[in-house]
């Protein structure tokens, strides 16, 4: 038994590992941006002011949406992470967002075929392709707490997500009740039960925002600003959501809608009007717009597992069909009005090549 346990996660690792590399091969960052700081970028500005903030946390001259996002560089100033090396924690919340979906994918259909092509699929989405090719974006983090409200099994696996998430970006608490739903849904357990109370280990979160002073009062405008420009702003961001959401999930679509079909009927209204809700708040309030349709996808999984449930003999073979297609698909970030194509790997070093030529 030991053996064969030692070799499953063997075996697992390595196509985590492999996920990665062919995620980074497929969808490169812009290495001949990211070589050097370059300010004006998008590969660059977040990352300039996080960095910032690992050197102070509560530096109140920074942009305004950074004020609360304070537990990755509370953790970089904490452990005394010198100069660009705290750009390390968005890759390492990237991969074990990569690791926990694997788990759950072994966990649920055990197939490698599955795992590698559900794994392939979700290092394809822009979950993964983000904190990889701009710099200093911890998101990953948030998505890696909302697959534990979702999909964990450890009863403090909920506690500590609401308890740390929000810190790490209020994303969270956009997507939380979407996968409070998924949860509900996955287990087939009522929604009007005593887990309607799981939403109060947010509390901490909201009680010290309101309690702690407001940084907002700093150079760089307030809140209520913030929020002022993202809503007047919405209008003319309508015609790029399409694409946004598009380029976000690409192939992991195909686990929402499969959700979507399969939600049982005693869950389906409910369920409908938590994604629509929680889609129609990212759009208004995220600019980032194929960055943040990561958010509902929780549902893609539950898609996943949903299809794997009613045709489990097919589905290692859908699975790892369309991991293989998301390689294939064209990918983009889609941020405010602009569409960046991200490009493979030999590219890039071509790029790389060209803009600092080696010395003869």
């Amino acid at each position: 038994m030991t053996a064969i346990a030692s070799t499953s996660t063997a075996r697992l690792v390595a196509i985590v590992a492999l996920c990665i590399a062919l995620s980074l091969f497929f969808f490169a960052p812009s290495l001949w941006i990211v070589r050097q700081p370059m300010p004006g970028s998008y590969q660059w500005d977040r990352a300039l002011t996080y960095l910032l903030q690992c050197e102070q946390p509560f530096r109140r001259d920074i942009e305004t949406a950074m004020h609360w996002r304070l537990l990755p560089p509370l953790v970089a100033h904490t452990l005394h992470l010198p100069g660009r090396s705290p750009l390390a924690l968005p890759w390492l919340g990237a991969v074990a967002a990569i690791a926990y979906i694997a788990v759950l994918i072994r966990r649920r259909c055990g197939d490698p075929r599955a795992i590698l092509g559900g794994t392939l699929t979700f290092v394809s989405t822009s979950a993964v392709l983000v904190p990889f090719g701009l710099l200093g974006l911890n998101d990953a983090w948030v998505w890696l707490g909302l697959f534990a409200v979702a999909f964990g099994r450890a009863r403090w696996a909920l506690p500590l997500a609401c308890l740390l998430c929000p810190w790490v970006d209020e994303r969270f608490i956009i997507g939380f009740p979407l996968a409070w739903i998924v949860a509900r849904i996955d287990r087939r357990e009522p929604i009007y039960s005593r887990e309607l109370l799981s939403p109060l280990w947010l509390l901490p979160y909201v009680a010290l925002r309101l309690g702690l002073p407001r940084p907002e009062a700093g150079t760089n405008g307030t809140t209520s600003g913030f929020l002022a420009y993202v809503v007047a702003s919405f209008g003319t961001l309508v015609p790029l959501i399409a694409l946004g959401w598009w380029f976000g999930l690409r192939a992991a679509w195909a686990g929402v809608a499969c959700a979507i079909w399969n939600c049982p009927r005693g869950y389906r209204i409910v369920a409908t009007l938590v994604l629509c809700g929680t889609l129609l708040a990212t759009a208004v309030l995220a600019h980032d717009i194929s960055r943040s349709i990561a958010i509902i996808l929780p549902v893609a999984l539950l898609g996943c597992f949903e299809f794997h449930r009613r045709t489990p003999s097919l589905a290692p073979r859908v699975f790892l069909t369309v991991g293989i297609v998301s390689l294939l698909l064209p990918a983009a970030h889609v941020i405010y009005r602009t569409v960046q194509p991200i490009s493979p790997l030999p590219l890039e070093l071509v790029r790389l090549l060209r803009s600092h030529p080696p010395a003869l």
